[in-house]
């Protein structure tokens, strides 16, 4: 999972810098550019003050290649440049596709092997006979944008998997994975529809390629826990789902021991909040993160261990809390909060989560490619609940997520193993396990 951008107009560095702090939550590893500056391709990691008219932007988070280094955008040569949001889970397959073609490229980075597939591709059979190759033969999440010699190209998985919208206000054309950046730049926006991509030329001409037409699987995760509240995501409003998953929580509760109600930082207050009105008790900030180390579910491995939260101990004591989590991955933040509150004096503790129980890894952009790091990959509800030392433990249940978000359109592959698309699990926990690197031998 990455942010992604672009800028099409005067000033497009300026404007492309404006939408990091809009875009810098789907990815903290570092932020760079791509801008077209004399003729040619420019990486930069301030695209501030540079004079150009076609910025890309990258934010990064990372599902593929090593931890901790911005790699994006990706530049081959004069007339290419590549940002990409997702994972591409059959990149082992593109290479072999590659080298059938010449290209010898040694790298287990998704990102790097796509920037040199797309390339061939545009290359060997043009605009509209290289996207329709990309789209029948990519199998993943992804969200693309391109400069190809004069155009921006503009692609969007079949599936939906990945948000991407486009908007304008007269005076330039921006590109962006949430609707809430554009809306930072005071521009209309539209969603780019899923299997199809835009090729906008620098005279100023546009035309879109149509892809194969699939049943639509939106990442569930996207609108519990990835994107702002205030974008919008295949026409839902994030704010509006959350608080529909909340109430949702809400419908489910028996238990009338809970004095107080409390959000874990920082996706899950609009649900936190939601489920506190159902149920009628009041909602308290009694985990205090520290909001300057960042998201700790995208952090690399090196860096979780830290510790984010402290509680409000005066408050604790002696009470029934519900804690409210968007959702529950490895674990990592309630291990590290619940036992402060059992420290403190709470009576009890109830961990009530906005969505159901993630058992199955994703290989389509989260940064959890393996069954074996999942707390509740093999364990039962109460067997988590064990593990994590809480007195209750409620999940939501994927109709009951459906209902809520407004929309049975969603992958739900980290919850059932069903897939939007053919894919063998061992194999590809495989392709995206061990050590991550930068090997990079293209000939």
């Amino acid at each position: 999972m990455c942010g992604i951008w672009a800028y099409l107009g005067l000033n497009a560095g300026g404007n492309a810098a404006k939408l990091i702090p809009w875009l810098i939550h789907r990815g903290q590893e570092g932020v760079s550019f791509a801008c077209h500056v004399n003729g040619g391709i420019l990486k930069l990691n301030d695209a501030s003050t540079v004079k150009s008219t076609l910025c890309l932007g990258h934010a990064r988070y990372s599902t593929s290649g090593p931890y901790g280094v911005e790699l994006q955008p990706i530049v081959i040569g004069n007339d290419f440049a590549l940002v990409f949001n997702g994972t591409i889970s059959n990149y082992i397959e593109l290479i072999k596709r590659l080298r059938d073609l010449g290209v010898d490229i040694r790298t287990n980075y998704d990102a790097l092997v796509l920037a040199h597939y797309v390339r061939e591709l545009l290359t060997r059979l043009g605009v509209d006979g290289g996207v329709n190759e990309l789209f029948r033969t990519l199998r993943g999440g992804y969200s693309i944008i391109i400069i190809w010699r004069d155009s921006l190209m503009v692609v969007r998985d079949p599936w939906g998997i990945r948000p991407l919208a486009i908007g304008s206000d007269g005076n330039g054309i921006a590109i962006a994975s949430e609707t809430a950046a554009l809306e930072a730049l005071g521009m209309n926006w539209r969603e780019v529809e899923p299997g199809k991509a835009l090729v906008l030329h620098g005279s100023g001409g546009e035309y879109w390629v149509e892809g194969p037409r699939v049943r639509r699987a939106h990442c569930a995760l996207e609108y519990i826990y990835f994107l702002r509240p205030d974008s919008h995501f295949n026409g839902i409003s994030v704010y509006d789902a959350r608080r529909r998953l909340g109430m949702a929580l809400a419908r489910k509760e028996k238990n009338h021991d809970i004095d107080l109600v409390t959000p874990v930082p920082e996706t899950a207050r609009i649900a936190a909040e939601a489920y506190a009105e159902g149920i009628g008790k009041p909602i308290h900030e009694l985990i205090i993160k520290n909001r300057y180390v960042g998201r700790g579910f995208i952090k690399p491995p090196s860096e979780r261990s830290v510790n984010m939260y402290n509680v409000i101990r005066d408050v604790v004591r002696g009470r029934s809390i519900a804690l409210v989590d968007d959702s529950i991955i490895r674990g990592d933040t309630l291990e590290k909060v619940l036992p402060r509150f059992r420290r403190t004096g709470a009576r009890s503790i109830h961990v009530r989560v906005s969505s159901p129980p993630i058992r199955y890894p994703c290989f389509m952009g989260m940064d959890f490619p393996t069954r074996s790091e999942l707390v509740a990959h093999g364990r039962s509800v109460d067997e988590v609940r064990d593990h994590l030392g809480a007195d209750s433990l409620v999940y939501l249940t994927v109709d009951e997520l459906m209902d809520a978000i407004g929309t049975t359109e969603l992958c739900t592959a980290c919850f059932t193993g069903n897939y939007p698309f053919n894919i063998n699990i061992d194999e590809t926990e495989k392709a995206f396990s061990g050590d991550r690197v930068w090997e990079s031998q293209a000939l």
